[in-house]
Protein backbone atom coordinates (compact mmCIF):
# COMPACT_ATOMS: atom_id res chain seq x y z
CA UNK A 1 0.00 0.00 0.00
CA UNK A 2 1.25 3.69 -0.81
CA UNK A 3 2.66 6.05 2.55
CA UNK A 4 0.59 8.54 1.24
CA UNK A 5 -2.79 6.62 0.93
CA UNK A 6 -2.23 4.95 4.27
CA UNK A 7 -1.12 8.72 5.84
CA UNK A 8 -4.29 9.68 4.68
CA UNK A 9 -6.55 6.85 5.42
CA UNK A 10 -5.23 7.28 9.10
CA UNK A 11 -6.10 10.61 9.23
CA UNK A 12 -9.74 10.32 8.01
CA UNK A 13 -9.99 7.27 10.30
CA UNK A 14 -8.95 9.18 13.62
CA UNK A 15 -11.67 12.22 12.18
CA UNK A 16 -14.40 9.65 11.49
CA UNK A 17 -13.75 8.34 15.06
CA UNK A 18 -13.62 12.17 16.88
CA UNK A 19 -16.97 13.47 15.02
CA UNK A 20 -18.40 9.62 15.85
CA UNK A 21 -17.36 10.26 19.43
CA UNK A 22 -18.83 13.67 19.71
CA UNK A 23 -21.93 12.38 18.17
CA UNK A 24 -21.92 9.65 20.74
CA UNK A 25 -21.35 12.25 23.83
CA UNK A 26 -24.34 14.61 22.61
CA UNK A 27 -26.72 11.84 22.60
CA UNK A 28 -25.55 10.00 25.63
CA UNK A 29 -25.66 13.10 27.70
CA UNK A 30 -28.49 14.36 26.15
CA UNK A 31 -30.40 10.61 27.05
CA UNK A 32 -28.79 11.51 30.84
CA UNK A 33 -30.71 14.26 31.50
CA UNK A 34 -33.73 13.56 29.75
CA UNK A 35 -34.37 10.60 32.35
CA UNK A 36 -33.97 12.68 35.05
CA UNK A 37 -36.23 15.36 34.27
CA UNK A 38 -38.48 13.07 33.21
CA UNK A 39 -38.23 11.12 36.86
CA UNK A 40 -38.26 14.32 38.69
CA UNK A 41 -41.36 15.29 36.60
CA UNK A 42 -43.00 11.92 37.08
CA UNK A 43 -42.55 12.20 40.67
CA UNK A 44 -43.68 15.51 41.38
CA UNK A 45 -46.74 14.97 39.07
CA UNK A 46 -48.44 12.09 41.05
CA UNK A 47 -47.36 13.61 44.15
CA UNK A 48 -49.42 16.67 43.06
CA UNK A 49 -52.30 14.00 42.22
CA UNK A 50 -52.35 12.52 44.95
CA UNK A 51 -52.20 15.39 46.96
CA UNK A 52 -54.95 16.94 45.80
CA UNK A 53 -57.60 14.63 46.71
CA UNK A 54 -59.36 15.07 43.82
CA UNK A 55 -60.74 12.49 41.04
CA UNK A 56 -58.17 13.88 37.94
CA UNK A 57 -58.39 10.79 35.72
CA UNK A 58 -61.64 8.83 35.43
CA UNK A 59 -60.02 5.59 36.20
CA UNK A 60 -56.94 5.51 38.83
CA UNK A 61 -55.08 3.16 36.92
CA UNK A 62 -53.49 6.24 35.15
CA UNK A 63 -52.22 7.58 38.28
CA UNK A 64 -50.85 4.73 39.33
CA UNK A 65 -48.58 4.25 35.91
CA UNK A 66 -47.69 7.88 36.58
CA UNK A 67 -46.26 7.08 39.64
CA UNK A 68 -44.41 4.08 38.20
CA UNK A 69 -42.60 6.30 35.78
CA UNK A 70 -39.83 6.99 38.11
CA UNK A 71 -38.92 3.76 38.84
CA UNK A 72 -38.94 2.81 35.11
CA UNK A 73 -36.90 5.32 34.44
CA UNK A 74 -34.31 4.00 37.46
CA UNK A 75 -34.13 1.05 35.60
CA UNK A 76 -33.15 2.60 32.53
CA UNK A 77 -30.62 5.07 34.03
CA UNK A 78 -29.19 2.08 35.99
CA UNK A 79 -29.43 -0.58 33.07
CA UNK A 80 -27.76 2.04 30.46
CA UNK A 81 -26.06 4.37 32.52
CA UNK A 82 -25.92 6.84 30.45
CA UNK A 83 -24.33 10.00 32.06
CA UNK A 84 -21.42 7.03 32.77
CA UNK A 85 -21.54 6.35 28.74
CA UNK A 86 -21.19 10.26 28.13
CA UNK A 87 -18.17 10.65 30.46
CA UNK A 88 -16.38 7.35 28.94
CA UNK A 89 -17.09 8.96 25.76
CA UNK A 90 -15.07 12.13 26.85
CA UNK A 91 -12.18 10.90 27.79
CA UNK A 92 -11.96 8.56 24.29
CA UNK A 93 -12.78 11.65 22.73
CA UNK A 94 -9.56 13.73 24.54
CA UNK A 95 -7.02 10.76 23.76
CA UNK A 96 -8.15 11.04 19.92
CA UNK A 97 -7.55 14.63 19.78
CA UNK A 98 -4.45 13.90 21.93
CA UNK A 99 -3.48 11.49 19.22
CA UNK A 100 -4.55 13.64 16.41
CA UNK A 101 -2.16 16.28 17.46
CA UNK A 102 0.78 14.48 18.46
CA UNK A 103 0.71 13.49 14.82
CA UNK A 104 -0.40 16.67 13.23
CA UNK A 105 2.49 18.52 15.26
CA UNK A 106 5.28 15.71 14.18
CA UNK A 107 5.63 14.12 17.44
CA UNK A 108 5.04 10.99 16.22
CA UNK A 109 5.25 9.20 12.93
CA UNK A 110 2.14 7.61 10.89
CA UNK A 111 3.18 4.34 12.00
CA UNK A 112 3.31 5.29 16.14
CA UNK A 113 0.32 7.22 15.52
CA UNK A 114 -1.93 3.73 13.73
CA UNK A 115 -0.68 1.70 16.58
CA UNK A 116 -1.49 4.17 19.16
CA UNK A 117 -4.67 4.60 17.43
CA UNK A 118 -5.31 1.01 17.57
CA UNK A 119 -4.16 0.87 21.41
CA UNK A 120 -6.96 3.82 22.28
CA UNK A 121 -9.65 2.02 20.54
CA UNK A 122 -9.28 -1.78 22.28
CA UNK A 123 -8.72 0.35 25.79
CA UNK A 124 -11.97 2.32 25.06
CA UNK A 125 -13.99 -0.40 23.50
CA UNK A 126 -12.98 -2.82 25.81
CA UNK A 127 -13.85 -0.68 29.23
CA UNK A 128 -17.75 0.20 27.46
CA UNK A 129 -18.19 -3.10 28.13
CA UNK A 130 -18.38 -2.13 32.19
CA UNK A 131 -20.53 0.41 31.64
CA UNK A 132 -24.10 -0.09 31.72
CA UNK A 133 -26.23 -3.31 31.27
CA UNK A 134 -23.53 -5.03 30.00
CA UNK A 135 -21.29 -4.25 34.05
CA UNK A 136 -22.95 -7.62 35.38
CA UNK A 137 -22.33 -6.67 39.08
CA UNK A 138 -21.61 -2.80 39.79
CA UNK A 139 -18.88 -3.65 42.52
CA UNK A 140 -16.40 -5.16 40.16
CA UNK A 141 -16.02 -2.20 38.13
CA UNK A 142 -12.70 -1.16 38.28
CA UNK A 143 -12.49 2.34 39.45
CA UNK A 144 -11.75 4.65 36.51
CA UNK A 145 -7.98 5.62 35.62
CA UNK A 146 -7.25 9.39 37.14
CA UNK A 147 -5.49 11.12 34.15
CA UNK A 148 -2.73 13.93 34.18
CA UNK A 149 -2.03 16.69 32.17
CA UNK A 150 1.02 14.91 30.32
CA UNK A 151 -0.14 11.25 29.45
CA UNK A 152 2.77 8.53 29.89
CA UNK A 153 2.62 6.71 25.93
CA UNK A 154 5.94 4.23 25.84
CA UNK A 155 7.38 3.27 22.32
CA UNK A 156 8.77 0.17 23.55
CA UNK A 157 5.74 -2.32 24.42
CA UNK A 158 7.86 -4.30 26.78
CA UNK A 159 8.50 -1.33 29.31
CA UNK A 160 5.45 -1.32 31.27
CA UNK A 161 4.08 2.21 31.75
CA UNK A 162 5.13 4.16 34.57
CA UNK A 163 1.78 3.87 37.04
CA UNK A 164 3.57 6.51 39.51
CA UNK A 165 1.85 9.53 38.89
CA UNK A 166 -1.79 7.50 40.44
CA UNK A 167 -0.73 6.48 43.83
CA UNK A 168 -1.41 9.54 46.36
CA UNK A 169 2.14 10.93 47.03
CA UNK A 170 3.03 12.44 50.44
CA UNK A 171 1.12 10.33 52.60
CA UNK A 172 2.62 10.40 56.16
CA UNK A 173 1.74 7.82 59.09
CA UNK A 174 -2.03 7.29 59.74
CA UNK A 175 -3.00 7.68 56.26
CA UNK A 176 -2.88 11.59 56.79
CA UNK A 177 -1.17 13.13 53.90
CA UNK A 178 1.33 16.63 54.38
CA UNK A 179 -1.75 19.00 54.16
CA UNK A 180 -3.94 17.37 56.86
CA UNK A 181 -6.09 15.58 54.80
CA UNK A 182 -7.20 11.98 54.61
Amino acid sequence: MDTNKATQALELEIEKELKKRVKNIARDSGLAHIILWVSIIASFASAIMVASGQQIFVNNIWLAIIAGIPGLVVLLDKTFDFARRSSSGIMYKIELQELKNDYEFGKINAYRAAQRLQEITRRHESSFLRVGFLTGERQSIIPEQHYTDAPVYKENKNDPADTSHLVQKSLGTNGVSGNGVK
